[in-house]
C-alpha cells in the first residue's frame, strides 16, 4: 500500500490493512473504528485519528522516520533505566 493509500484508507473510516513506505503496519478492523498499529508483537490503537493521523504519518515521511524508530525508541530506552 502506498503512503496516499494509506492515507486514503485512514480516512475513509472503512476497514483496512497496509504497511507504510517505512514499514509501519496499521489496522482497522471495524468501519469507524479506531486505526491500530504494530508494535511489539500486539495490535495497538493510535493516540490520534483521523486528519491528525494523516498529518502525523505526512510530517514522520518528512522526517524519513517511522513510528517505531519514535515511539518505540523512548519507551525502550525507559525499560532499560
Amino acid at each position: 500500500m502506498t503512503d496516499a493509500q494509506l492515507k486514503e484508507a485512514v480516512l475513509a473510516h472503512w476497514p483496512f490493512f497496509g504497511v507504510s513506505s517505512r514499514g509501519d503496519v496499521f489496522a482497522r478492523y471495524i468501519a469507524y473504528g479506531p486505526v491500530f498499529r504494530w508494535s511489539w508483537n500486539q495490535m495497538v490503537p493510535m493516540p490520534v485519528q483521523g486528519s491528525d493521523l494523516v498529518w502525523l504519518l505526512h510530517a514522520l515521511g518528512e522526517e524519513e522516520n517511522s513510528l517505531s524508530e519514535t515511539g518505540d525508541a523512548g519507551r525502550r530506552s525507559g525499560q532499560k533505566k
